[in-house]
């Protein structure tokens, strides 16, 4: 195992048994483990374990990993998509906004996927905790669209949510160009 892999089975695992508010915190728990690295390293580390910052109980906030956390490839229907069916409750589409909402501190997880694709169809994605709005480039595909969130979200999301995507007009044009 590399050392990057060590790290960041660390950090997940500093993150699953502490309650860490912050990146300080997190650094200092770090080298307690005699893993010593900048504050850059670990924004990037956070970023590709799709950690996300959650409010507690208790008025602050704390880093949470994500269900898959030290795995950076992104998600697909086959396998762990399952998973996700207990963080992801519904996706719509206003204009061009895709908008997914999930489970408090899975937002940032479920963006940071979408991201991972680097799809020309859309142009970048933020989280919040609970709800993430990515926003669709200027007239970009809706099929092609729906197909790409296919890839990364359950399928009873992406069924229940058909009708934003796929019009009856685009069903019939798609099979007479088929044809």
């Amino acid at each position: 195992m590399n050392k990057r892999q060590q790290r960041l089975d660390a950090i997940s695992d500093i993150l699953n048994h502490n309650t860490v508010g912050s990146q300080e915190e997190l650094l200092a728990l770090l080298a307690s483990r005699h893993i010593f690295v900048t504050q850059a390293t670990l924004s990037r580390d956070l970023k590709s374990l799709r950690s996300t910052k959650v409010s507690t109980s208790r008025g602050g906030y704390r880093y949470v990993s994500s269900p898959e956390s030290s795995k950076e490839t992104p998600r697909t229907n086959t396998g762990e998509a399952h998973q996700l069916n207990k963080y992801v409750h519904s996706l719509a589409r206003a204009g061009n906004l895709v908008i997914i909402k999930t489970r408090n501190g899975h937002a940032g997880s479920i963006a940071s996927d979408i991201d991972s694709y680097d799809s020309p169809l859309i142009v970048g994605t933020v989280a919040g905790s609970d709800t993430v709005f990515a926003a669709m480039r200027d007239n970009a595909p809706l099929q092609e669209v729906y197909e790409l969130l296919s890839t990364i979200l359950p399928e009873q999301i992406i069924r229940d949510a058909r009708n934003y995507f796929i019009t009856e007009n685009s069903d019939s044009l798609k099979q007479v160009s088929e044809q």
